[in-house]
C-alpha cells in the first residue's frame, strides 16, 4: 500500500496521516483521472482513422468515428431486471 501511496506522490509523512477511506479516494480519483486520459487519446486515434478513410469513401457519403468502432463506454447500459440484481448481490 505504501508502494502505490508513494506512486501517487505522498511523501511518507502525508501517507500516514490520511485515513484508509481517503486515501481510497485518492486511489479512486487518480485511476479515473488516469482512465479518462486514456480514453481521450483512444477517441483520437479513432478520429484521425476517420480522417483518414474519408478520402477514400464513395462521393457523397460520410463516415462517422462511431461507425468504425463503438467502444464500451458509449454503449448503453441495458436495463437490468431489479430481481436479477438482488440475486447478484446475495451471497
Amino acid at each position: 500500500m505504501e508502494a502505490s501511496a508513494y506512486g501517487i506522490g505522498l511523501l511518507p509523512d502525508e501517507f500516514w496521516d490520511l485515513t484508509f477511506h481517503e486515501f481510497f479516494l485518492m486511489q479512486r480519483g487518480r485511476n479515473e483521472s488516469l482512465e479518462m486520459k486514456e480514453r481521450f487519446e483512444w477517441e483520437r486515434v479513432r478520429w484521425l482513422a476517420c480522417i483518414n478513410m474519408q478520402p477514400h469513401k464513395k462521393k457523397n457519403t460520410k463516415l462517422n468515428p462511431q461507425d468504425l468502432v463503438k467502444f464500451e463506454w458509449e454503449k448503453k447500459d441495458s436495463k437490468i431486471d431489479p430481481e436479477k440484481r438482488k440475486k447478484r448481490a446475495e451471497y
